[in-house]
């Protein structure tokens, strides 16, 4: 991850714990439609690159049954829970980081890419210890399709929200985020 002024989004931040709800509640629902699509079953082993909050593994461990195993990573895997005995929590960099001993049937990343400035190299890792017929799933935002949050800026509020929100990104992209990757 790129560390140039401190990570934006680190979870040791308060806020962690309220942005994972929210990212689970945006987009929980897309991600399980595209694993379910993908012929998630159980018995898989599947790797959760850059999990951060538990919603996912949980839902995974929940798919994959006593007989499959999720390794779910992230740099804290502080908010990942290890309640379930198919889950394994861990420490770990995908950008740096050798990958975790597979193979897996599954490697699953949302929102992970964006963040990792050696992304060219984790795709690689990821890719690497996949079984054969096994899947990569990278679900990734081009924040640049959706270049405001008020696209009708007619007043003082719907301004503040898109100065806030290119300041936001302003400062993602000084910290090595490439927006535009997904």
């Amino acid at each position: 991850m790129a560390h140039d002024e401190g990570y934006l989004l680190d979870n040791q931040q308060a806020e962690a714990g309220e942005r994972f709800d929210a990212l689970a509640a945006l987009f929980d629902s897309s991600t399980f439609r595209h694993v379910a699509a993908l012929g998630l079953a159980p018995g898989w082993r599947v790797w959760e690159v850059g999990a951060g909050g538990p919603s996912v593994p949980r839902w995974l461990a929940g798919q994959v049954g006593p007989h499959g195993r999720v390794l779910a990573t992230d740099l804290d895997p502080s908010w990942i829970a290890n309640d379930i005995p198919s889950y394994d929590v861990a420490t770990h960099d995908v950008g740096s980081d050798p990958p975790p001993v597979g193979p897996f049937d599954l490697v699953h990343a949302r929102l992970v890419l964006v963040h990792v400035t050696q992304r060219v190299a984790a795709i690689a890792a990821m890719a690497s210890v996949l079984a054969p017929g096994g899947w990569l799933l990278l679900e990734e935002a081009d924040p640049s399709l959706q270049p405001l949050v008020c696209p009708d800026e007619f007043g003082a509020a719907q301004a503040l929200a898109n100065k806030l929100k290119h300041g936001f990104r302003s400062l993602l992209a000084e910290r090595g985020v490439d927006l535009a990757f997904g």
